[in-house]
């Protein structure tokens, strides 16, 4: 459950940050291309994502642990994503095996 939600956070971060006006655009992928292009859509599909990764944490943990975490997530995955992205190519297949790797070891602990 963890890992799912802060893959939301993630990627609602990152579409954020990919529709913002200050960012230099030098990668392009078939997400980014669609998120530049749609910036509106994406915006709002963004902070739903939020909104949604939110709710779910405050269910699972409770209001306070709930909102803590998010905000930790976010903060982490912010700042990731700031210093990350526009120095290093990230690949599509080590996301997703980043991801795998984290719900493996999730059901393996829990």
């Amino acid at each position: 459950m963890q890992t799912v939600l802060f893959s939301i956070t993630a990627l609602a971060f990152f579409m954020l940050y990919n529709t913002s006006q200050k960012v230099k655009y030098e990668k392009k992928c078939a997400l980014t291309t669609w998120l530049r292009s749609n910036i509106k859509l994406s915006k709002i599909i963004a902070y739903s994502l939020l909104c949604i990764a939110l709710v779910a944490e405050t269910i699972y943990h409770g209001i306070g642990v709930g909102s803590l975490t998010f905000f930790i997530y976010l903060m982490f995955i912010g700042s990731t994503i700031l210093t990350m992205y526009p120095m290093l190519s990230f690949k599509t297949k080590h996301i997703v095996g980043l991801i795998g790797l984290g719900l493996f070891i999730e059901t393996l602990i829990f």
